[in-house]
């Protein structure tokens, strides 16, 4: 194709404007974005370009999208005036639309992203294995983002072997040659690094997590998107290693950040993160008061691991403020949406507050059964301390 500027993409586009129109129907597929539509045209030339002649072939042979043919600069005119009036009524309604085209690549980039959104809604139903399934595809066809998402889910789900090797074939794209400082780099690193922290290497998280960071040179949405989520995870990993107060900058950068851009859910991230330092410094009134405006804010959205963090946490504060019975239900909502959405990392936490509250509020044999189930959980994933947590829980039940 002719025109745009140099592509940048994983996927081999030939030139910028290919990638321009590639991601405009990879934008159709995506509920959140605002791309609605996309107008094709092709303007008539007596010695077209090969690329051009190949593209518009495609399009006829896969009925992939409607186009028109373009006989001058009046004409373009007129019909895109009238494409434009046509899309005033779709302005207050999106309805994805899934395009099936082969860039000139001949990487099928659009099935391998509306099969990870495919997954990734698939678990967000309940789903898992259809939705694994569909990550694993993803995987395997795409690139950086789709090994990701996939690495995202192996490591939820406890298998943090498969997650860290999947987070390293998306580094190894960077390693053999695409821009290191990019959005998509600081993704991969940070995905990584989570992994180790995950696995207890906590200081080799917060080294890697630092460098990630200075990937990240862009400003748009979704540079200031990772950008928080690394400070999160930077956060948490200094968490782990005591050091309370980069911690709470950390936390508190990605905060500042979340409430000027407007992102209540994202917020709602960052003050859990942030509840929990209370907590840590004995401060249970602002950690519950934290969680609180959380869940008010929360329980407005659709079940996910950002709701069931929330929930957790206000039953581990119950639980410190001496008062388990009121925690169960929280712990309780924790445990269903953990296990709505995969997450086997979060269901085993949730199991082990649930019975360390009935423990504490004199439900034995429930407490028992939780601990069990966590212990087993723990021992399936392959997860030492959280089986040693269960154990010793299960050792101190009381007669």
């Amino acid at each position: 194709m002719l025109g745009g500027s140099a592509p940048g993409s994983p996927w081999g586009y030939t030139s910028g404007t290919e990638e321009e129109f590639f991601t405009g129907l990879l934008e159709l597929g995506q509920i959140e974005q605002p791309m609605r539509d996309l107008w094709v045209g092709f303007v008539d030339d007596s010695d077209p370009d090969r690329r051009i002649v190949k593209l518009r072939q495609e399009i006829i042979d896969r009925h992939s999208v409607m186009f028109e043919s373009i006989s001058g600069l009046r004409d373009l005119k007129e019909k895109l005036t009238d494409r434009l009036k046509s899309w005033e009524e779709l302005a207050g309604t999106k309805i994805p639309q899934h395009v099936d085209l082969l860039p000139s690549s001949g990487k099928d980039v659009l099935r391998a992203a509306n099969l990870r959104l495919q997954g990734e809604k698939l678990i967000d139903l309940g789903q898992a294995d259809a939705g694994r399934a569909s990550l694993h595809e993803a995987a395997v066809l795409g690139g950086p983002a789709e090994r990701l998402a996939y690495a995202r889910f192996l490591r939820r789900s406890g298998d943090l072997e498969s997650a860290y090797a999947e987070t390293q074939r998306a580094v190894d794209h960077f390693i053999e040659g695409a821009p290191i400082y990019s959005t998509l780099a600081a993704d991969a690193f940070s995905a990584q690094a989570k992994v180790l922290s995950a696995q207890g290497r906590n200081h080799d998280a917060v080294g890697q997590l630092e460098h990630a960071l200075t990937l990240v040179v862009a400003d748009d949405a979704y540079a200031r998107a990772v950008r928080c989520r690394i400070h999160d995870d930077l956060g948490l990993a200094y968490r782990k290693v005591d050091d309370l107060a980069s911690a709470r900058r950390n936390f508190e950068t990605a905060l500042q950040a979340r409430r000027e851009a407007g992102q209540k859910r994202e917020v709602s991230q960052s003050l859990i993160n942030l509840a929990r330092l209370e907590v840590a410094a004995g401060d249970l009134a602002t950690a519950a008061e934290y969680s609180e405006e959380v869940i008010t804010v929360l329980r407005e959205t659709p079940p996910s691991g950002v709701r069931a963090n929330a929930e957790v946490l206000m039953a581990q504060v119950r639980l410190r403020q001496s008062r388990p019975a009121e925690g169960i239900p929280h712990a309780e909502w924790a445990l269903s949406m953990n296990r709505l959405i995969a997450n086997r990392q979060g269901e085993a936490i949730s199991l082990l507050v649930l019975a360390q509250c009935c423990r504490e509020a004199g439900r034995r044999a429930d407490a028992g059964a939780h601990a069990r189930a966590c212990l087993a959980l723990n021992e399936s994933m392959g997860d030492a301390r959280g089986a040693e947590k269960a154990q010793w829980l299960l050792d101190h039940l009381p007669d």
